[in-house]
């Protein structure tokens, strides 16, 4: 589906009050899939200023209230949390999945579930539900300590967060936070090194990293990363090395597959 769109404001004028307000959230809509390249985001940004301003009934409420936020909105991930709040709960999700069900045995190596307990998991502005339930599996399966969900980041009550984390949500303690960077003070004061995932320059390969124990592992939004702001409060910025073309993968993969060599992997701790 193509979600990029384009009105001239002749052709906006000629339709009707309803069909205006229909325009702007199908232009809202392309800026929330299109929100991680930055030519597009700026373009969408100012046509839908534009032609909010022409629309001549009150918009309304929830229209009215992201297109002020989106005149002082200074980031992209500003923007995104105005574009979480107009969207409500709406779920963000991938292609349904044929999963297979049921649990296995436990045959837990006691020296890496220690290893493990001593990982917190912290996800900065995630907005699918289907990913966020991925790294609740995840995190249960290799029996990750805690996972602190920050921002826009759907949490356990979310409806539909149990048909994707398949009963995790319930067995994975986790808290919220409103900031992320409220979540590194937390986990600081715990007296843990923080660790970024993010395909950042000089970072370095989660293959060649000796872990610091205990530690908390950040994972961020999956169209913007983690903030720049954010990598600078953490103590190393570490990355998935890649062989192909695209330059990351799935959270929900990404975050997988790094928790595993650090857990399985890496011999330090």
């Amino acid at each position: 589906m193509k979600y990029s769109a384009n009105y001239s404001v002749e052709k906006f004028l000629s339709f009707s009050v309803e069909k205006q307000y229909k325009a702007i959230d199908h232009l809202i809509l392309a800026l929330e899939m299109t929100i991680g390249n930055e030519a597009e985001r700026n373009r969408l940004i100012s046509h839908i200023i534009e032609l909010g301003k022409l629309i001549i009934k009150p918009l309304p409420d929830k229209m009215e209230s992201f297109l002020s936020g989106l005149e002082e909105a200074s980031t992209p991930h500003e923007i995104l949390g105005y574009l979480n709040t107009y969207h409500e709960s709406a779920l963000r999700k991938d292609n349904q999945l044929s999963i297979r069900k049921g649990d296995g045995s436990n045959i837990a190596n006691p020296k890496l579930s220690a290893k493990a307990a001593k990982i917190i998991l912290i996800c900065d502005n995630l907005r699918s539900v289907f990913n966020v339930g991925s790294i609740f599996r995840s995190a249960e399966c290799l029996g990750i300590g805690q996972i602190l969900l920050c921002g826009i980041t759907p949490t356990p009550l979310h409806a539909n967060m149990s048909k994707t984390a398949m009963g995790t949500e319930s067995i994975v303690p986790w808290q919220h936070f409103p900031a992320t960077e409220a979540a590194i003070t937390y986990c600081r004061n715990l007296g843990l090194t923080i660790y970024a995932l993010e395909t950042a320059e000089n970072a370095s390969s989660v293959f060649e990293t000796n872990f610091h124990y205990p530690l908390a592992l950040i994972v961020g939004n999956e169209s913007l990363g983690v903030e720049t702001s954010t990598l600078q409060l953490c103590n190393k910025v570490i990355i998935l090395p890649q062989l192909g073309w695209k330059n990351s993968l799935n959270v929900g993969v990404a975050t997988a597959a790094t928790l595993y060599q650090i857990i399985f992997g890496d011999t330090n701790g």
